[in-house]
């Protein structure tokens, strides 16, 4: 309900339920809210519900319930209702008061009327009295009293008209409220209603709960019935179980005592063997161990050579540096030569071992490669040519069948031959491609790569071959190197007319062959004559005439089926004979004879062609007919492009200047291939590369018919810019299997790489190549108008057309003839030349400006400007004006129509009112960005089809001024403060504007020039606009902007003022000029005013109109800016009531860090600088003297013979540039100062000596700075808490600002590089050292000195007296340290002047001497040595550090060698009196110290450290030696005390833990031992005593753990290796009869295990009470291990266990 209230505005009658039929609607989208329960699930009624649920005063139709609607208008009602009555009770409660407020008037004025009279009597009677003093004062009091009586009388009528109002707004609500009676009425009714069926409802819900809870309990209790039951049944098994296994444990127990005796013999057995092994392999140890220190001694002796070696080569080498020191050589690098001599020989050395390594292993692959090429010819012979057997392979004529020789042919080839039979009877196509092939050879530039793959190709072929040989790929061979040794083929130079070659055979064989073949042929042939008329022509017609396989692809296999027609005039046969041979490779024709074919029958072929290169084919195929043979063409065809163009001259006729004419042309592909088009402009271009194109066999083409030689640079270049395009078809020229041919070598390689020379053409003017591209040209003919259309490249696909055009927009009169080339990628298709015609002429109508310039305009303004127009006609013209329709409403040309005279000139107005619309409606012509409008202007003239257009330019601007915010928050501002916001005033227009904040409030203030200024175009200001609140209370208002042409631009700006709690005595501090280092102090208070809430009587703390502070404790915080230079104290406080508190503001300036770190850097380097100067000035110095020196020498030397080695000084001066320097040539090259790296910023601390001296350095040259500082106090009502945690309001924030001036230092430290700090650092208690400290007066005046005082009763001492100072004087402070306590001493020496005070920190430690062991060997104060066999010895060492800055001379002391330890003895021991005063334990019986600590006395120095060997011997085995250790510095302090313990052990194995058996103190008095047999003394077994509780819970126990110990010794007999051998530990331990006390819960894990020498392992005893044990019982048992190390031992382990309680 709350919710609606504060949201829903206050609605009057009939209003209200309108607008509540609206909301309904809104509320209905959030749900049914009674379908839901509380946790927001659906909730479904069930059958249960509807059965159990039975309420006959709910209602159970939907028309009785109340609806959501009805609900949504009761809360809308109630809401509405309790606005009216808040109102009610609100006016009048005001109404009251009001009341009240006007009797208090009344009654006051009825008071101050009464002492008015009074006061009237009383002057009456003392003018009759004639008191002129109390007459004065009387009168004053009479008119003080009527003046209030008048402010009284004011103030009450004022009340009446506020009760008037407030009575009237009461009177208003009731009637209001009365016209809700009836609804109010209604409403309680169906708000009862609706409270009972939400009852009705709750019980509901509540009678399902009940049901879910008991049916819930039924089911808690039927599951306990169930886990009782199961529980039952466990028990029972469990008992039936353990009656089964006690029965089991009887019968079989007899059996189990007769194993045990036999395991106890097979045991005994083992260990015997085992000590057997044992001897043995100690025997072998110690052997081993001798062996080893044998090896040590031996490698102890072989380092002592090398490193005897080692020295012996240094002192060679230094003799050597010295050597070349002596003769003024540069041994560095001498050495570093020769060290780079040797690595490189010996690289060298290397690299020739492996380069022979390489090849042997070379030559090893290559011999094993012949033997097997060897062993491959022996087993697979067919693939290597043999000349013996291909010479069995040649097949004659047949005489039977002499037909046979026109179908084969036998190509036979051998190492030294190269014979072939050929039958072509066309040898056109041979003879034109060997032709070009040999042409191609003597031009020398164009090499044909792929021409020996084609012979060697068809050389290989054979016509005998079967459709199965047909089918192979001859592209790929099938084996790897079949074509190495092949040679291409080459048409023989003697082929004569005869078709037919025998090998061997003579001219009578060949001209016997020739006639026999004439006289097969005319028997064969015979002429055809019917009804008198003779056949001629071909006999017979094939449908289709040529057999054309058209853009074939390689790989693929075609068809293609040809049907013969005998068109002869009788019977005819027909016989296939042959086809052209170089088709034989790629083509099968399948035909079967039909024999005696009558005439018009017909006959099939099938014609198969499987390409195997992608080249063009041509040839016949040969049939033999009765009548004579006839043939039938055959072309196969690759992929080509036929490129052509409709027309190839366009005319474009005549047309006038600046009009556009557009030509297109139809560029028509009708290949299969498709290629890219380059459409480009030739005329007025120029060329600058020409490239050209290959095939996809990679031949070159060229298209005309002179050629340019090819340079060796230009055949490279072009090599590398076409490297990329030749790659995929260089992988389409080789064979798959890779194999290159050997005839041809790089060449084959190198003309698949090449590109083609530039050609160039003579039918193209300026000489240009058809095959230039046009992304290679510079457009020069642009001033004929004509270029290429939008369409200039692309790609055209197979059987396509595109369309290109050509665009002529002449600028200048006169003919043009314009030549444009189409050129293609495709190097087989040429370019296509278009010729384009026109004629261009000038137009009649003109005018003077192409373009009207309206510079800038406004919005809403109107531009005017004249329009002349020019005719050069001898005739008149009619114009029309035209402008486009988007600025139709901004411009107008007037008039819209008119007649220009013929040579004259005609005039137009020209008007332009930009609007607002202008940017929605210019479109294109207007760039909404800039604001620059062009606009296109037509004038149309008759009978001329181009207008004459000119343009009308303006750039639109507005007279916007804008505000980067809308409005203004100032926020909270206290009546102290100012709060400033800054704000963006920008310039929107590209004019300059005047503005003016005008009609502000005196509280607000806008800077600078008071909110005037001009702001230039599209300048954007800051203003800073001041809000001042001079009381507490809500602030709103707006500031108004207005600019030069009285347009306003306003900002909504709000705050609130803040009168806070606390007041500042002062707002703004001036501190004085303060020095570097120096402290400046100022003060202020914090005042509590506030003592009273009456807002009446005075203004109270608040925020705007928000509650009044509460009276009490105030607390407040000052936080200081990081970084600044100001301390405040106190920073946090609480002030009560009335009261003030004084705060201390400190000011301590001091350098920047940064600075700081800067000057030291730069100071660095420059000390660098100098040092690498002064070293190169030396070297040159003393490269000059050996320079004369030398020069010297060489004179003298050169003085004998003058004549004969000029060359020599030569050589020896050139010499030292090679970098070489030899003891006779003593020259060093200086080529600068080397360089510095000036040290890293982070390596600057401020405790270095860089640091201190950048700070001296600053200090002389600083020059003074000014800074001023704003520190925020926070203040909240209550006592104060920890600062940071003050639970202040932000608004109520008060700031001082402190203004803080820096000065330069009068006084410095000279001393120490400038440090301010003397640290005396350690010094031993009661010694006095003494330093000194010298300051300067680096200030232009005379300073008198003085400090502060000291601390009496502290070490520090000021020795000398001070004086005074003069300018760049010195004085020396001697000062004083005598420390009396071992801590650290600081003290602040200040040294005053007039100007300034130097601060300098007395820093010094007294240290007392302090030892440490590390590692802590002495844990909890005893330092464990372990266990170690009787008579062997263990050794420790520890660390003993000095902590302390003094060297310390330290002893130790064992407690067993005091003089006090007899004295101690004679205490009761431990187990007695409960606690003993002596650490000293069992000693040894040989008199012996069991302990000793090595080396016992000596000196640490400072930070050092000595190391302290612990030695542990015992004599006996006892488990209670121990000692005490007490470390005493320079023989009187003891600073270290701890107790040293160990066991001694009479065998390896061992067990610790348990149960304390026997006292912690072992008797000297001698033990008298019975006389046991040997066999009794096995039986009685060591014990071990554990003792194990278990804790007892309601229905459980906690099983208790407890662990033993099983070691091993680390004996010094025995060698500590892991493995002697397979299998074997240095110990093991084995628990027995584990399943005795299983059965009692009791539990060890590991119940057997290895044990490494040196190391306790655990072994835990669990114990869980078994069931049905009693807890006041002790449960008993005991279990035996075995322990195998150097001897079997065994223990018998008591287990005790019992239950306690929690």
């Amino acid at each position: 309900m709350e919710r609606f209230s504060q949201d829903m505005p206050l609605l009057e009658g009939d209003d209200f339920f309108k607008n509540l039929d609206m909301m309904e609607q809104d509320f209905l989208i959030e749900g049914d809210i009674q379908d839901y329960d509380e946790d927001g699930e659906m909730e479904l009624p069930s059958e249960e519900d509807e059965t159990i649920v039975e309420s006959p005063d709910y209602p159970d139709t939907p028309d009785e319930r109340l609806s959501k609607q009805e609900q949504l208008r009761m809360m809308h009602l109630r809401s509405h209702l309790n606005q009216i009555t808040e109102k009610v009770k609100h006016h009048q409660y005001m109404t009251d008061k009001t009341r009240d407020e006007l009797k208090q008037c009344r009654s006051k004025i009825m008071e101050l009327e009464a002492e008015r009279n009074e006061t009237r009597d009383e002057l009456q009677n003392q003018t009759s009295d004639g008191n002129q003093s109390a007459i004065y004062r009387l009168r004053a009091t009479h008119d003080r009293l009527s003046q209030e009586i008048l402010d009284e009388r004011q103030i009450e009528k004022l009340i009446l008209e506020r009760l008037e109002k407030e009575e009237y707004e009461l009177n208003k609500v009731e009637v209001e409220r009365g016209k809700f009676l009836l609804a109010e009425d209604e409403l309680v009714k169906r708000e009862d209603r609706l409270a009972k069926e939400k009852t009705d409802l709750a019980i509901r819900r509540l009678r399902k709960e009940e049901k879910k809870a008991a049916q819930a309990e039924r089911n808690l209790r039927n599951q306990h019935r169930t886990h009782y039951e199961i529980m039952r049944e466990k028990q029972r098994l469990q008992d039936q179980l353990a009656e089964n296994a006690k029965q089991s444990s009887e019968k079989h127990s007899k059996f189990v005592s007769d194993t045990m005796h036999k395991l106890k013999q097979r045991q005994e057995e083992e260990n015997k063997r085992y000590q057997e092994n044992m001897t043995k392999k100690m025997d072998m140890l110690l052997k081993l161990k001798s062996d080893i220190q044998a090896n040590r001694d031996n490698l102890k002796a072989l380092r002592a050579r090398d490193k005897a070696a080692e020295r012996r080569e240094e002192e060679k080498l230094e003799q050597v540096r010295q050597k070349i020191l002596e003769e003024g050589g540069n041994p560095d690098q001498i050495l570093l030569i020769q060290k780079r001599i040797s690595d490189v020989q010996r690289q060298k050395s290397n690299f020739e071992s492996e380069q022979r390594e390489k090849q042997a292993a070379l030559m090893e692959k290559i011999l094993i490669e012949e033997e097997r090429m060897k062993r491959r010819k022996q087993q697979q012979p067919l693939l290597w040519a043999d000349p013996n057997r291909e010479k069995t392979k040649m097949i004659g004529p047949q005489k039977k069948k002499p037909l046979k020789t026109f179908q084969e042919y036998t190509r036979l080839t051998g190492e030294g031959t190269d014979l072939s039979i050929d039958l072509h009877d066309s040898m056109d196509d041979q003879e034109k491609y060997d032709g070009e092939k040999m042409q191609g050879e003597d031009r020398g530039d164009i090499t044909l790569p792929e021409q020996p793959v084609r012979d060697e190709q068809s050389s290989d072929s054979s016509d005998g071959d079967d459709n199965d040989e047909n089918a192979v790929d001859l592209a790929k061979p099938e084996f790897e190197g079949l074509w190495d040794h092949h040679k291409p083929y080459t048409m023989p130079k003697d082929l004569d007319a005869s078709p037919l070659k025998l090998p061997g055979a003579s001219k009578m064989d060949k001209a016997i062959m020739d006639e026999v073949l004439e006289k097969h042929r005319a028997g064969i042939v015979i002429k055809q004559v019917a009804a008198g008329r003779e056949f001629k022509g071909c006999p017979f017609y094939s449908k289709p005439d040529v057999i054309h396989f058209k853009d074939f692809d390689v790989g693929k296999t075609y068809k293609k089926k040809v049907t013969l027609t005998n068109v002869s005039y009788t019977v005819n046969y027909c016989k296939y004979i042959d086809i052209t041979e170089r088709l034989k490779d790629f083509i099968n024709i399948h035909f079967d004879p039909p024999g005696q074919m009558s005439a018009g029958l017909t006959c099939e072929v099938l014609v198969t062609f499987k390409p195997m290169i992608n080249e063009d084919l041509e040839g016949e195929v040969k049939f033999l007919s009765q009548t004579g043979p006839f043939s039938i063409p055959l072309k196969c065809t690759t992929k080509k492009c036929d490129l052509s163009v409709d027309t190839d001259v366009i005319q474009f006729g005549t047309t006038v200047i600046d009009e556009t004419l557009k030509r297109t042309f139809t560029l028509t592909n009708k290949g299969a291939l498709g290629t890219t088009f380059e459409f480009f402009k030739v005329t007025g271009s120029k060329a600058k590369t020409a490239t050209s194109a290959q095939t996809s066999l990679g031949r070159m083409t060229e298209d005309v018919t002179t050629s340019q030689a090819v340079t060796p640079a230009q055949d490279g270049e072009d090599r590398t810019k076409k490297e990329a395009q030749d790659q995929p078809e260089k992988g389409e020229m080789k064979p798959d299997n890779g194999v290159a041919m050997d005839t041809e070598g790089q060449t084959g390689e190198e003309g698949q790489q090449e590109a083609d020379v530039p050609d160039q053409a003579d039918g193209i003017e300026g000489g240009l190549s058809p095959d230039i591209q046009v992304s290679e040209y510079d457009d020069y003919g642009t001033l004929d108008g004509m270029k290429v259309g939008p369409i200039s490249t692309g790609e055209i696909p197979p059987f396509s057309s595109t369309k290109l055009e050509i665009i002529w927009n002449p600028s200048v009169p006169g003919k043009a003839d314009v030549e444009f080339l189409v050129r293609f990628t495709d190097p087989l298709s040429e370019s296509i030349s278009i010729r384009a015609l026109g004629s261009a002429i000038d137009v009649p109508v003109w005018v003077e400006r192409q373009s009207v310039d309206l510079k800038i305009c406004l919005l809403d303004r109107l531009y005017q400007d004249t329009i002349i127009v020019n005719n050069r006609a001898t005739t008149a013209l009619r114009l029309k004006f035209e402008v486009c329709k988007e600025l139709r409403n901004h411009l107008e040309l007037l008039p819209k129509t008119g007649y220009i005279q013929a040579q004259s000139q005609f005039s137009a107005q020209l008007k332009f009112l930009p609007r607002a619309s202008l940017f929605e409606e210019g479109g294109r012509y207007f760039d909404k960005e800039t604001g620059v409008l062009e606009a296109p202007m037509t004038i149309r003239v008759a009978d001329q089809t181009a207008p004459v257009p000119f343009t009308v330019s303006a750039v639109v601007t507005n007279s916007d001024m804008e505000f980067d915010v809308q409005d203004i928050d100032f926020g909270c501002c206290t009546i102290y403060e100012s709060n400033k916001t800054t704000i963006k005033l920008t310039n929107k227009s590209i004019l300059p504007q005047e503005f003016g904040f005008v009609g502000h409030p005196d509280y607000v203030e806008v800077q600078p020039n008071d909110g005037f200024g001009t702001l230039l175009p599209l300048e954007t200001i800051e203003l800073d606009v001041i809000f001042s609140p001079k009381k507490a209370r809500d602030f709103k208002f707006e500031l108004n902007c207005k600019s030069i042409i009285n347009r306003e631009f306003k900002i909504q700006c709000k705050g609130v003022g803040v009168y806070p709690p606390l007041e500042l005595s002062n707002q703004v501090i001036h501190f004085a000029a303060t020095s570097l280092y120096d402290v400046s102090t100022a003060s202020l208070h914090v005042v509590n005013s506030h003592t009273s809430m009456n807002e009446f009587t005075h203004p109270v703390p608040r925020i705007g109109k928000g509650e009044i502070a509460p009276v009490g404790p105030t607390s407040f915080e000052f936080v200081v800016p990081k970084g600044a230079p100001v301390t405040i104290s106190p920073s946090v406080g609480t002030i009560q009531p009335g009261e003030k508190c004084r705060v201390e503001v400190r000011f301590a300036p001091t350098l920047n860090e940064a600075d700081v770190v800067k000057e030291a850097i730069r100071m660095a380097t420059r000390q660098m600088e100098l040092q690498a100067e002064k070293e190169y000035q030396e070297a040159m110095k003393r490269q000059k003297e050996a320079e004369e020196s030398l020069a010297m020498e060489r004179y003298k030397k050169s003085a004998p013979a003058a004549g004969g080695k000029k060359g020599a000084p030569a050589a020896a001066k050139g010499a030292p540039t090679k970098g070489k320097a030899t003891p006779g040539n003593t020259m060093l090259t200086v080529s600068g100062p080397s360089p510095v790296s000036p040290p890293k910023p982070e390596d600057i601390t401020k405790d270095s000596t860089a640091y201190a001296s950048a700070v001296g350095s600053l200090l002389r040259h600083f020059r003074g700075k000014f800074q001023s500082l704003t520190v925020p106090c926070y203040v909240a009502s209550g006592e104060t808490t920890n600062p940071g945690e003050l639970p202040y309001s932000i608004h109520n924030t008060l700031y001082v600002e402190l203004h803080c001036p820096t000065v330069k230092p009068s006084l410095v430290v000279i001393s120490d590089s400038g440090k301010t700090t003397t640290h005396f650092g350690d010094v031993s208690l009661g010694q006095n050292i003494f330093k000194s400290v010298t300051i300067q007066n680096i200030s232009s005046k005379t300073v008198e000195l003085s400090s502060s005082v000291l601390d009496t009763n502290g070490p520090f001492q000021v020795v000398n007296a001070f004086r005074v100072l003069p300018p760049d004087a010195t004085h020396t402070m001697l000062l004083s340290f005598t420390p009396s306590a071992g801590r650290v001493f600081q003290e602040v020496l200040s040294v005053h002047c007039e100007t300034g005070s130097l601060h300098v920190t007395l820093m010094g430690k007294g240290v007392s001497p302090l030892v440490s062991l590390s590692p802590n060997v002495a844990e909890n104060g005893v330092m464990d040595m372990g266990s170690v066999l009787a008579g062997e010895y263990l050794e420790k060492t520890f660390k003993m550090q000095n902590t302390s800055s003094l060297s310390i001379k330290y002893s130790i002391k064992l407690e067993s060698l005091s003089l006090l330890r007899h004295a101690h003895a004679q205490e009761l021991p431990k187990f007695l009196a409960g606690k003993s005063n002596t650490l000293v334990g069992v000693q040894n019986n040989n008199g012996h110290n069991v302990f000793d600590l090595v080396p016992a006395e000596g000196c640490i120095e400072p930070g050092g450290s000595v190391e302290i060997t612990a030695t542990f011997s015992p004599d006996h085995a006892s488990d209670l030696y121990s000692d005490g250790v007490k470390i005493e510095l320079f023989g009187k302090e003891e600073s270290q005390s701890f107790q040293i313990k160990g066991t001694g052990k009479s065998k390896i194995m061992f067990i610790e833990g348990g149960d304390p058996l026997k006292p912690d103190l072992e008797s000297l008095a001698v033990k008298l031992t019975p006389h046991i047999e040997e066999e009794d003394l096995k039986l009685i077994l060591p014990p071990v005593l554990v003792t194990l509780r278990s804790t007892a819970l309601e229905d459980s126990f906690v099983p208790a753990t407890r662990d033993i110990y099983v070691g091993c010794v680390r004996t010094m007999a025995v060698s500590q290796k892991k493995e002697l051998k397979p299998g074997y530990r240095n110990g093991e331990f084995t628990f027995e009869n584990i399943q005795s006390i299983t059965q009692k819960g009791f539990n060890i894990d590991p119940q057997k295990g290895m044990v490494e020498a040196g190391v306790l392992k655990p072994v835990t005893i669990t114990w869980t009470p078994p069931q049905g044990f009693i807890q006041n019982e002790v449960c008993e048992t005991s279990v035996v291990v075995t322990l195998k190390g150097d001897v079997a031992e065994q223990f018998r382990i008591l287990l005790r266990a019992m239950v306690v309680s929690k």
